[in-house]
């Protein structure tokens, strides 16, 4: 871990001139009514609406100077924007493979970063032969989690919200981020883990996309079952990255999962309480720690609100859901 804590450091430096360093929010109601301390790391507020534009800099930035450079990726959307924003910086083109389900919205910031998309009816079965053939032709693969330079760029929220706490004298029991590929889960923890060893990790996944705990249970990457739909459109990974895996294990995180009823209740508090519009991946991790508060009181929670990059309808229809209690 020491290699990989020095690579996060690494890459803060390279990217801090393109980054926001997000805010650790709390609300002294909210810790009231449930009976422990809560802190938000907004990654909503992030640049592109999302913590990806970490992952994608650092990757593109390490990459150096590629005379006509051509990046090309998939994604449903937030790494999408992180991939445009990224070439946008380093002035190279950029091409993504997006679902046709993908949030309209996501789809629009991506195009108005700069960026060629290209939407793909059967997005999970032809992405990765679709991208291929751009790499044939000279394109380099920007991966939405499976690198290592993607793990150290998201590592960079983990390796903020140690130094937020720190300074804030702040001992964090449990940290709660949402899994999918597990760039965030795998680098995040591991730079909140290396100054807080005692800190217990909660990976969250969306209820029947649980692949990555399922991976962890076996000893080994697999896929999940197709079928299952969510809101949360940004955790559907149907498999861990194997550098992310890898990683994952060491951290022995504990998993839980959440359903779109949770995931909805979470939306609102978060925008209620701390102003935030948040996505319904973005929410999930909140959503898990709100279902274990019970179990929790007297404690302190860090949780990663992930992304904000949400439909205008959709969220507007989230927040008009009957409220559920704390």
């Amino acid at each position: 871990m020491d290699r990989l804590h020095a690579k996060i450091n690494e890459a803060a430096s390279l990217i801090r001139d393109f980054v926001l360093r997000t805010p650790l929010l709390e609300s002294d109601t909210l810790n009231d009514e449930l009976g422990l301390r809560v802190l938000v790391k907004a990654e909503c507020l992030q640049k592109t609406g999302s913590f990806k534009a970490r992952g994608a800099l650092n990757f593109a930035l390490r990459l150096g100077a590629v005379p006509d450079a051509h990046f090309v990726g998939f994604s449903s959307g937030n790494h999408a924007q992180g991939l445009a924003y990224a070439a946008r910086i380093v002035g190279a083109r950029a091409t993504v493979l997006m679902p046709a389900s993908a949030p309209v919205r996501k789809i629009a910031g991506t195009r108005a970063l700069g960026a060629g998309v290209e939407i793909l009816t059967d997005f999970f079965a032809s992405r990765e032969r679709r991208a291929a053939e751009f790499i044939a032709e000279g394109a380099i693969l920007l991966p939405p989690f499976d690198h290592e330079d993607i793990v150290v760029g998201q590592g960079t929220v983990g390796l903020e919200v140690a130094a937020q706490a720190a300074r804030r004298k702040i001992q964090p029991d449990a940290f709660f981020v949402p899994a999918s590929g597990g760039g965030l889960l795998a680098g995040s923890a591991s730079a909140v883990r290396d100054t807080f060893p005692r800190c217990r990790i909660v990976a969250v996944e969306p209820h029947g996309f649980d692949d990555f705990a399922r991976s962890l249970a076996a000893g080994r990457r697999v896929t999940g079952e197709a079928g299952a739909s969510t809101l949360c459109d940004g955790l559907m990974s149907p498999q861990p990255g194997k550098v992310p895996f890898a990683i994952a294990k060491s951290l022995a995180p504990d998993f839980d999962t959440v359903t779109d009823a949770q995931v909805t209740n979470a939306v609102r508090i978060l925008f209620d309480r701390f102003n935030l519009v948040v996505e319904p991946s973005g929410a999930a991790a909140f959503a898990s720690l709100l279902s274990q508060a019970k179990a929790m009181q007297g404690t302190t929670a860090v949780v990663v609100a992930s992304g904000g990059n949400i439909d205008q309808s959709l969220f507007t229809r989230l927040l008009g859901e009957p409220s559920s209690h704390l």
